[in-house]
């Protein structure tokens, strides 16, 4: 499996290339920082935080955050098998976290990412 390495993408000569486990990675990555269709043309692809940030950070806000996040997965990284209740969101300060545990099908390992949501100020 490739994929194309985020955010460094292009360089002066080629595109960098991602392989393996790192393509899973970097999948994951592109997924979550996006928000729904801002990359891509595709209307779907992304996770919708940022209409979260003005609101309660509670136990039910980021539980739907997980939630849209696991059914992100489910449709667009099909190499990854996420469990529902493997997928944690929570955060400090301004600083929104998500943590991904997850089997890699491409050689069946068990692996934990963990991906910045929100940072800060960002709208």
């Amino acid at each position: 499996m490739n994929s194309i390495k985020y955010p460094d993408m292009f360089n002066s000569s080629s595109t960098n290339v991602a392989q393996g486990l790192e393509a899973s990675k970097q999948d994951l990555v592109l997924l979550l920082s996006s928000e729904k269709g801002e990359l891509l043309g595709d209307p779907y692809f992304g996770v919708k935080v940022k209409r979260y940030y003005y609101d309660q950070n509670d136990i039910i806000t980021r539980d739907l955050i997980a939630d849209e996040i696991w059914s992100q997965l489910r449709v667009f990284a099909p190499q990854l098998t996420v469990l529902r209740g493997d997928v944690k969101v929570w955060g400090e300060g301004k600083t929104l976290y998500a943590s991904v545990k997850a089997i890699n099908n491409v050689d069946y390992t068990t692996n934990m990412y963990q991906v910045k949501l929100l940072e800060g100020d960002e709208r």
